[in-house]
């Protein structure tokens, strides 16, 4: 167990590996996120699981456990998988959170109330929502990549606080252009995607 642990935290400190899963995992949210939402909702689902996981071992066992962790992030993304709504509900919450958040970290009670408005939001206007919130997920992990190319910026520092990667596309006036880009581009793809996929 102690060695796959140094193997996982040796990847993480591999910036060379790390960029290119980020730049090509955000190409592919980015450029396709809308088809590949059902698959891309149990990746969050097994994400939040993971970090439950975490929460739940040291609550039970008093220390981290890595069954405990797959355990609960295996059961988040099934319940993710099957019931869609609750996908659609709580991506649009933490896209949400992480968006206001990131402009306004002093005032998390607005943070809240926006998250759980975006929430709700996303259920009634599903296709155009997550059409936007997957482009710009993309152009995030992108702009994070160039970030830790630049600065040389480890992965853990946006696993300990996700609201980090969407700061860093407000950090400086190229980061964000780089980001507006290739969310507008990865918009423009997606509906021209889905009109070629309903004409066919």
């Amino acid at each position: 167990m102690d060695g796959m642990m140094e193997t996982i935290n040796t990847a993480m400190y591999n910036p060379f590996l790390i960029v290119t899963i980020l730049i090509f995992g955000g190409l592919i949210v980015g450029f396709a996120g809308y088809k590949l939402f059902k698959i891309y909702s149990a990746v969050i689902g097994f994400a939040v699981g993971i970090i439950l996981g975490y929460y739940i071992s040291l609550l039970l066992f008093g220390a981290p456990s890595l069954i405990t962790y797959l355990a609960a992030g295996v059961v988040l993304a099934v319940i993710f998988w099957l019931f869609h709504s609750a996908g659609l509900f709580i991506t649009g919450i933490v896209i949400g959170y992480m968006f206001l958040s990131s402009l306004l970290p002093e005032k998390m009670l607005y943070s809240y109330v926006f998250a759980f408005l975006c929430g709700i939001l996303v259920l009634f206007l599903e296709r155009a929502l997550i059409t936007i919130i997957t482009a710009f997920l993309g152009a995030t992990a992108i702009t994070v990549a160039v970030e830790m190319l630049v600065s040389g910026r480890t992965v853990y520092e946006f696993l300990l606080d996700p609201r980090n990667a969407l700061s860093v596309a407000f950090s400086s006036p190229l980061l964000f252009l780089l980001w507006l880009v290739m969310g507008v581009i990865g918009v423009v793809t997606q509906i021209v995607l889905t009109k070629e996929a309903s004409s066919d």
